[in-house]
């Protein structure tokens, strides 16, 4: 049985994880709801702009586009896998770590030639030594995580599509629901496809210049909002999980530090007990 010491031990122990749990508890919290005020600004313009190109784009006859277009042939893949950073978020890596592996196998079966972009640390650690695909380490995202720095990273994209290096790109990430529930999604990055097909009528735009010229400047754009949006969307479900992993190791040690708590307080009565017998005993003896 452990003495009183190491229970006090174990206490003081089990009361400086406490704090450090409910502290990032606390600090995942507040990033979450910046986190979500962002994204929720952020997917309604996203949306808006996209309504107005595929309304553009299935309202002419014939359009060309190079990032709509197939690069068939090639048998070349672009994975984009969204991790974190740290760990301490439960399963939100493992997820993607394993969907990501599940996919790739499924694109080595069609004998693609696999590229992989590790956004995070953590995906890239999980394939650093799968010498099978080429490993590109973008955890430096993290550290601008502006519009600006995150579209530098689809703008490398576009040029590898443009130049016939790839000829699909697929994102793999966390979608978030809420605090308490992340799940794994995937969303085809390029090509870009019509939406959802033809409608019965379109608006009837006055544009300045034509239609063919809009489109051609709106298309990278929408690879960007689209890829910037999955950045946000992956933060958001980060910072969610790490918060609902903070709250259960904060109950956790609350539990524990209950149950030393009483323990200690037993043990320490039933010393206690013991020493008054033993002075009661010997009061008696001297009678």
């Amino acid at each position: 049985m452990a003495s009183l010491k190491e229970i006090r031990g174990r206490i003081n122990s089990v009361s400086a994880t406490l704090k450090i749990t409910d502290v990032n508890r606390m600090i995942s919290s507040a990033k979450l709801h910046k986190a979500q005020s962002a994204l929720n600004s952020f997917s309604f313009y996203k949306k808006s702009i996209l309504s107005t190109f595929y309304d553009l784009v299935n309202s002419m006859t014939e359009a060309n586009i190079p990032l709509m277009t197939e690069n068939s042939g090639t048998k070349r893949a672009l994975i984009v896998s969204f991790s974190s950073n740290t760990g301490l978020c439960g399963a939100f890596n493992s997820n993607v770590i394993k969907r990501t592996g599940e996919m790739i196998d499924e694109y080595s079966a069609k004998s693609y030639n696999v590229t992989l972009y590790a956004i995070g640390k953590k995906v890239c650690d999980g394939f650093s030594q799968d010498k099978s695909i080429a490993l590109e380490n973008i955890s430096g995202i993290y550290d601008r995580q502006t519009y600006a720095g995150v579209s530098e990273i689809a703008e490398k994209i576009i040029t590898m599509y443009l130049n016939r290096e790839v000829d699909e790109v697929v994102m793999i990430y966390n979608r978030f629901k809420n605090i308490l529930t992340q799940y794994i999604s995937e969303k085809k990055l390029l090509p870009l496809t019509n939406g959802d097909g033809h409608k019965d009528s379109y608006p009837d735009y006055i544009m300045e210049p034509d239609r063919q010229t809009l489109v051609s400047v709106l298309a990278p754009q929408i690879v960007k909002l689209t890829f910037y949006e999955t950045f946000l969307e992956s933060l958001a479900a980060e910072y969610g999980a790490r918060s609902s992993a903070m709250q259960a190791a904060t109950d956790n040690a609350n539990d524990l530090l209950g149950e030393l708590s009483t323990q200690y307080n037993k043990m320490r009565q039933s010393a206690i007990t013991g020493e008054l017998i033993d002075i009661v005993g010997g009061s008696e003896a001297l009678k």
